[in-house]
């Protein structure tokens, strides 16, 4: 169930990220990166389910990932596939 959650979290994050870059700056530089040190995070939890994740972002940035994420899904934006 953990790993469900961890990757729905990931998924979260890099929506956020990239919906941000590509339909509307809703994040600044900064913030992504913060989003993307949490993803750094939780992928060395999920090579060892025994950590905690040691980054998590800020309330405020979270806010803008549930806002972004639920743009995204009121819209059924999908993200871009990276080639």
């Amino acid at each position: 169930m953990r790993r469900i959650n961890i990757e729905t979290r990931l998924s979260e994050l890099r929506n956020a990220i990239a919906y941000s870059r590509n339909e509307g700056k809703i994040m600044s530089i900064g913030e992504g990166i913060c989003c993307n040190q949490e993803i750094a995070a939780w992928l060395r939890v999920l090579e060892d389910e025994h950590m905690e994740p040691k980054y998590v972002v800020s309330e405020s940035i979270n806010e803008k990932i549930t806002t972004i994420n639920n743009c995204i899904d009121k819209e059924n934006w999908v993200r871009p596939e990276i080639i």
